[in-house]
């Protein structure tokens, strides 16, 4: 189990770095064990993905069996949470950034909380019914160009690289995303 005091200090580092504060780096555990408890991040957005998936079965995919809609979209959500980390330790090691790999993951990890805290309530709206369409698509593209941009930032700083560099992983990271979703769409 993750000590509290360590998530709390590694939400609040995602929050400075949030801020644009390349100092929320020093409240991240950059160490091998830090490495791993980051993924405990994953635990935190849960519930609200799952909200989400209720609210997504119960309007768009009730004609799909339950079980094998949430299979799908939770083997879909930790591949999420894994294949990104997995393809970034050999793309660190190519940009002969290995030795910031851990702190990036850490730093990327802690920073999915704060993303998802951002898009996951517009989704879960939107997906309900609850946003018209104009203000859905006006929210999520805002929130969307804000994580991404905070994305960049995050992979720059913790990666210690060039700007364009961050551009083309985060890229990286928005294509996996599509590309995970998509084939966990076309199974449901």
């Amino acid at each position: 189990m993750v000590p509290a005091r360590e998530v709390v200090a590694s939400l609040y580092g995602a929050y400075r770095l949030a801020r644009f504060d390349a100092g929320g780096l020093r409240f991240l555990n950059d160490s091998t064990e830090g490495f791993w408890r980051s993924f405990f991040a994953a635990v935190l957005v849960l519930p609200f993905y799952l909200v989400l998936l209720v609210v997504r079965h119960d309007t768009a995919m009730e004609h799909v069996a339950g079980v094998r809609f949430y299979a799908i979209e939770m083997i879909a959500y930790v591949i999420a949470w894994v294949a990104f980390p997995l393809i970034m330790a050999s793309f660190a090691r190519i940009l002969d950034r290995d030795r910031f790999y851990v702190r990036f993951i850490v730093a990327y990890n802690w920073a999915a909380v704060l993303q998802n805290g951002v898009y996951l309530p517009i989704t879960i709206l939107t997906a309900a019914g609850l946003l018209p369409d104009p203000l859905a698509n006006t929210l999520g593209l805002a929130a969307l160009g804000v994580i991404v941009v905070y994305v960049w930032f995050v992979t720059r700083t913790a990666l210690e690289i060039e700007a364009g560099k961050a551009a083309g992983i985060v890229g990286l990271d928005f294509l996996l995303s599509i590309l995970i979703n998509a084939v966990a769409e076309g199974m449901v």
